[in-house]
């Protein structure tokens, strides 16, 4: 029993003391293994910014890696990525006031090919992998806790909430103690889809 008991004292010696001086300004309540954890509601996010970003999408068929600028605006109803991939620059604008019932949404895609001198210039419904971030967001799709986790490019640890976009994908989304989105992951089983995005550098 002693023993049993210096183990648990030892764990927590390793758990708490490092992660908890970490935490940023969250709450000791949203520690997750904490004694006075309370699940938080989700909060209304700070949504109109602009950002660096990474982002990563692969299934069996691609492996995709992308990287440039990011400005999501839900006062103006738009999201504008401006990225760098493979060589070539693209320039995407994706109107969310245009969109299907089915939740595609009008994307006029401007695409300079490093071996071409012209730009060519494709518009269609999509369904984007750089969704428009609203302010209650989290709020309206109800979303759950998943804990403080540590990512690539921010410094502490984020909050992340998990929602079902659109009822049908699996979405986790990244927020700072500002309620700042700083990150999105996401999958889709139909073909085995991943995609994590990662923002740094953002401004509010």
């Amino acid at each position: 029993m002693k023993s049993l008991h210096l183990f648990l004292v030892s764990l927590a010696a390793c758990i708490l003391p490092g992660a908890v001086s970490s935490w940023n300004s969250f709450p000791s309540s949203m520690i997750a293994f904490s004694a006075g954890f309370e699940e938080p509601s989700p909060p209304l996010l700070n949504a109109e910014y602009q950002a660096n970003f990474i982002q990563h999408k692969w299934n069996q068929n691609l492996s995709h890696i992308t990287t440039g600028f990011i400005q999501n605006s839900p006062s103006q109803n738009f999201v504008r990525v401006d990225e760098v991939y493979d060589g070539n620059l693209a320039s995407s604008f994706f109107d969310y006031t245009n969109t299907t019932k089915e939740g595609l949404v009008d994307n006029v895609l401007t695409t300079f090919d490093a071996k071409s001198k012209e730009s060519t210039i494709w518009r269609d419904y999509v369904n984007s992998n750089f969704p428009l971030f609203s302010e209650n967001l989290l709020v309206e799709y109800g979303a759950v806790f998943g804990g403080l986790v540590e990512r690539q490019f921010n410094e502490g640890f984020v909050a992340a909430w998990n929602i079902m976009y659109q009822g049908v994908i699996p979405v986790t989304v990244y927020v700072n103690e500002a309620n700042v989105t700083v990150g999105y992951d996401y999958f889709s089983p139909g073909l085995r889809t991943r995609v994590i995005t990662a923002y740094f550098n953002v401004k509010t």
